[in-house]
């Protein structure tokens, strides 16, 4: 890995208090009027592309709407987005006063006088922050400079998102300029609902070494490292090689934690490329250890379909009983789930079986149809139920009966249980046809469920996309799974902890 060892950027040396005191001098929100208590929502909602939310649903919310992040009093941080697939450039928190903005570009500034802007960050590749359970606060970003160049950084704070720190991670510089797999190259562990996370997030990066068959495939070096603190400096380690096999991993759409962190190993999952890809895409786990750094109890899970795809992204959470549960992403194909049969044992699993096996009718099929499920979003609450949520394909009833058409499912696992039946949350209803919805799921400390998405049906041209993917975006709350509602600033006030 050469120069990969433990350094951080130059934001670290830069960042001065005059900066800092400027800066919070800008930031202080006006006061809001206090948002209506949500009410619960009649379910599926009917969402039009070409109406605004608010005139759809009356749904205005004062914060961003993108996927929340919480400290330890369950104060929501949400990090900045727009239409724009890219772009990001401070954190909302929630403040006495209202939502406050809290910069992340002072920092970058700082750190790389020459910074442009932020790729993927709206949500395309990057989308949160994440909390330890001291309250130190991080999050991955994939910038760009003036002459075009790319970098990985980690940004990290140590007063709840008021300033930030930056270092450098590796391979900024070799994630493609065009990335039509929007994959990016870069992730980090985000809490999930158990993995307490004592100290920075597990973090993997990636490079492209070769193409590989398929149109949704390469083949790529994955590396994985676990950041530490020296006093109060941010150290990034040299990296650990895990395969040169590596398919990638799409965040764009599900966005499911890779790894869960507990104590001193982290368990996570990752999906190889294969020689024989009618057997499925070869999904495994492994155990990082953090005091030798090396990857222990690799095992093949599950092959997901179909096989070179990149969209068969797995996920992986843990619960209070230590046990381990993964999804095997898929593209428009059955999801296979699997838990550890032992707590914090990645060696022994239970059989691979589908969560749903049903919902789209062809002459192949029986009059259930089989299930053609994508993009894996997962948490486990404090009930240790197991909560994903999904796109599915489906041609029976609804909207647009007999026609193919995509609908955002939530479905559960009690502990102990099997899958509930799937939950429409939302369909598109300008027409039957491809809708990508860009789920994403956050938890708090009490295991109320955030999921944020968006509806997009890609009617756009080409290079009007980028700009407009993510414009009708919101976020819904649940303590439970099953019913939900509009989060609205009174939502995330009521979800406060008591200070320690």
């Amino acid at each position: 890995m050469g120069k990969q060892t433990s350094w951080c950027s130059r934001a670290s040396r830069r960042w001065t208090p005059t900066l800092v005191v400027a800066f919070i001098s800008l930031i202080a929100l006006a006061s809001a009027p206090a948002a209506a208590q949500a009410e619960p929502l009649t379910l599926p909602l009917h969402v039009s592309e070409e109406r605004s939310l608010f005139d759809q649903f009356g749904y205005a919310p004062e914060y961003t709407r993108n996927v929340p992040a919480f400290d330890s009093q369950d104060r929501p941080y949400i990090r900045s987005r727009t239409a724009d697939q890219d772009g990001t450039s401070f954190v909302n928190v929630l403040q006495d006063g209202g939502w406050a903005r809290l910069s992340i570009l002072v920092a970058l500034t700082a750190a790389y006088p020459d910074f442009e802007a932020t790729v993927g960050a709206g949500g395309y590749a990057s989308d949160r922050v994440v909390f330890d359970s001291q309250d130190r606060a991080y999050t991955v970003l994939t910038i760009r400079l003036e002459e075009g160049d790319l970098r990985n950084v980690l940004l990290y704070s140590l007063d709840r998102c008021a300033t930030w720190r930056v270092c450098e991670l590796p391979f900024g510089d070799r994630q493609p300029r065009y990335d039509d797999h929007n994959r990016g190259n870069v992730a980090c562990e985000y809490f999930t609902g158990h993995n307490a996370l004592d100290g920075p997030p597990f973090v993997a990066v990636w490079r492209e070494v070769s193409d590989w068959t398929g149109h949704w495939a390469t083949r790529n070096e994955l590396w994985v490292l676990q950041p530490s603190f020296d006093g109060e400096t941010l150290v990034i380690p040299p990296a650990t090689l895990v395969t040169d096999r590596f398919l990638g991993m799409l965040q764009a759409a599900g966005g499911a934690s890779f790894a869960a962190t507990v104590g001193e190993k982290t368990y996570f999952v990752w999906t190889q490329v294969t020689s024989i890809p009618s057997r499925g895409t070869p999904t495994w786990v492994g155990v990082f250890d953090h005091a030798t750094r090396a990857v222990r109890a690799r095992q093949r899970l599950c092959y997901a379909q179909p096989g070179n795809d990149v969209h068969a992204t797995p996920g992986i959470t843990i619960d209070g009983t230590g046990t381990l549960h993964v999804v095997a992403g898929a593209h428009n194909r059955p999801l296979l789930y699997t838990h550890s049969l032992a707590p914090r044992d990645a060696t022994v699993w239970s059989t691979p079986a589908k969560v749903l096996d049903s919902g789209f009718v062809s002459q192949a099929s029986d009059t259930d149809g089989v299930a053609r499920l994508s993009y894996v979003a997962l948490a486990s609450d404090e009930l240790d139920t197991v909560h994903l949520v999904c796109r599915q394909v489906t041609n029976r009833g609804g909207l647009y009966a007999g026609q193919g058409y995509h609908r955002l499912i939530a479905l559960s696992r009690p502990a102990g249980g099997a899958w509930s039946k799937a939950r429409i949350i939302a369909v598109c209803s300008d027409g039957p046809g491809y809708v990508n919805y860009h789920q994403k799921l956050g938890v708090d400390h009490k295991g109320d469920l955030y999921l944020s998405f968006n509806v997009y049906k890609a009617a756009d041209p080409l290079w009007l996309r980028p700009l407009r993917r993510f414009r009708q975006r919101m976020v819904l709350h649940s303590t439970n799974g099953r019913s939900w509602e509009f989060a609205t600033t009174e939502t995330f006030r009521a979800g406060l902890l008591p200070a320690p």
